[in-house]
């Protein structure tokens, strides 16, 4: 477990050494990177990297404007890795996907769960009204326990625990708490994705929130030869079925060989 400092900040990463071009895991944004614990022990003999954003777990809140994307290259150019298989999920997804088309060449394969996606035009769904004026009341309230509990209600829709009652907190924190965001939005995606030529694979998880099922069934369709898997699960599927996502990892980066 290792730092690398990019520009005035300095990122947590841990490195699981193994065979082959490395896989780098990218958290979502409603946790750290311990989100992938319980997947590692199916990842066994593979070179595994992964990461916090600055902010998250154990890297520290950023001082300077940055981006997911600036970050991964600059961790990445750190590292000495020309070419990695990027697992991303929900906002590392996204970041992912901002990667696999602004620099094609350093990607091997593409596993992404529950993605987010620059540029994609999200509808506006039908959602619970119950959750629509909890979280109305505590947004207005400025109340961050209670907005994380909607949050969490949202997100994690196959049940909550200590961890992911911490996670969703410190996000919801770091979101809407004091302090300046630095966060820079990442090349949008959408209208390119359709030039992704490397093995791709998009997790669809059936208790995601509808537009965020809906974006992942939409990319599937516009990346050519992407291969889509469906599992009953909420938007942190590594940590609700990491082995049935390790073999889906597993089979996407044996089609880049």
């Amino acid at each position: 477990m290792s730092t690398v400092r990019l520009g005035a900040d300095e990122l947590w990463y841990d490195e699981i050494g193994g065979e082959g071009t490395p896989l780098v895991l990218l958290h979502p944004g409603v946790t750290d990177s311990r989100i992938w614990d319980p997947m590692l022990s199916f990842l066994v003999g593979r070179q595994v990297i992964r990461f916090d954003r600055r902010g998250y777990g154990r890297s520290p809140r950023a001082t300077e404007p940055h981006s997911g994307l600036g970050d991964l290259v600059g961790l990445l150019d750190a590292l000495g890795i020309e070419k990695a298989h990027l697992v991303g999920n929900s906002m590392g997804g996204e970041t992912s996907l901002a990667l696999a088309v602004t620099a094609p060449q350093r990607v091997a394969s593409l596993t992404l769960l529950c993605p987010g996606i620059g540029g994609y035009p999200w509808e506006d769904g039908a959602e619970d009204p119950e959750v629509e004026a909890a979280w109305a009341t505590a947004k207005d309230a400025n109340d961050i326990p209670a907005m994380a509990a909607v949050l969490g209600r949202v997100w994690f829709a196959s049940g909550s625990d200590d961890y992911l009652d911490e996670q969703i907190l410190a996000a919801t924190t770091l979101d809407y708490g004091p302090g300046e965001s630095f966060e820079q939005d990442n090349p949008e995606q959408w209208d390119l994705v359709d030039r992704i030529s490397v093995p791709t694979a998009i997790v669809a998880a059936d208790l995601d929130p509808a537009d965020s099922l809906k974006a992942s069934i939409d990319l599937a369709a516009k990346i050519p030869g992407s291969v889509l898997v469906r599992l009953a699960a909420d938007h942190v599927p590594q940590y609700r079925e990491p082995e049935a996502v390790a073999e889906v990892v597993l089979a996407t980066v044996d089609r880049a060989i």
